[in-house]
């Protein structure tokens, strides 16, 4: 497929903005947190103020399929909303309670493994073939991270290794959502999914959220501070940057988004450091280059090298 040189340009902008306001989401956590804000208040207020968006494009897309006459059948609305579920309640739960533990740069390289677990699915499951391409991009981001887990323990201690324990579980599953929903998708389209995804997964916090609320764990109070985080996490690090991406994959393809997306982990590291007042020396930096230079070698592969189309390792889906 051949794009147009302003198609490109557009894309390229927009992939570079997807994959900035991705990048925020940790540090606008961390600052609520600062707050007096719980996970499960983040996570509503995020699901809350996003949720309309979704759901409105959600109703477009159904609109348009229905024209189409594709069916919408109950075992696919099931399926949806279980992937749902697992990725935008339990993944997210995973990775903004892992948080309280570790620094923002941490988190994202950590999160940004997950193509290399989907390599790994592909492999275990489908007997796809590991080659030296795929092994060498798993060791350059496995000891990426691996540098990076030093400092984090000797600044946080034993409570390090829990934190980067929790975000890894949530980038092994998210890897697992990736591959599970690619079926559906295909079946449904990504924005009707999308919207039938978070709705299950919006239910389900919202749920959470009420039932600590009534044992009095949870605190309905909100301060103005955390309500504009709240805002923010939900329009500027989920809602902006999902249709930027998708916007720019379709203008460029998932190979040259993905490569942007490697933008990522280098803008929480700057942000980090400058909003948050993270440390950053020399094993933060070579970390940085070994977990980024492994996903580039993983997402830039040549078609035939690439994982079975069953279990798509291409960054075409960003973890927020």
């Amino acid at each position: 497929m051949t794009f147009k040189p302003s198609n490109q340009l557009v894309g390229f902008a927009l992939a570079a903005i997807g994959a900035t306001l991705f990048s925020t989401k940790a540090l606008v956590i961390k600052l609520a947190f600062i707050q007096g804000a719980s996970v499960e208040l983040m996570m509503v207020l995020r699901m809350g103020f996003s949720l309309p968006i979704f759901i409105t494009v959600g109703f477009l897309a159904w609109r348009k399929q229905k024209h189409k006459g594709i069916a919408l059948t109950p075992i696919r609305i099931f399926q949806t909303c279980a992937l749902g579920i697992l990725s935008y309640y339990v993944c997210t739960w995973l990775d903004f309670e892992s948080l309280h533990y570790i620094s923002a740069q941490l988190e994202r390289l950590i999160l940004f493994l997950y193509p290399t677990f989907t390599a790994l699915f592909a492999w275990i499951f489908l007997k796809d073939k590991l080659t030296i391409r795929h092994i060498t991009a798993l060791a350059f981001s496995y000891v990426g991270v691996a540098i990076l887990i030093g400092p984090e323990h000797q600044q946080f201690g034993n409570s390090a290794l829990w934190g980067a324990s929790l975000v890894l579980l949530a980038a092994i599953l998210f890897a697992a959502y990736v591959t599970l929903s690619k079926a559906t998708i295909t079946a449904i389209g990504s924005p009707l999914f999308t919207s039938i995804a978070m709705s299950a997964a919006a239910i389900a916090i919202m749920i959470h959220f009420i039932c600590e609320a009534s044992l009095g764990v949870e605190q309905i109070e909100i301060s103005t501070e955390i309500f504009c985080y709240g805002i923010f996490l939900a329009i500027f690090c989920t809602a902006i940057p999902a249709f930027a991406m998708s916007e720019a994959i379709s203008r460029i393809g998932p190979g040259l988004a993905s490569a942007l997306g490697g933008l990522g982990p280098a803008v929480t590291a700057i942000l980090a450091v400058w909003i948050l007042n993270e440390p950053f020396g020399w094993p933060h930096f070579i970390a940085l280059v070994f977990a980024i230079s492994g996903a580039m070698i993983l997402v830039m592969m040549p078609k035939q090298e690439q994982t079975s189309p069953k279990l798509n390792i291409k960054r075409d889906t960003e973890y927020d």
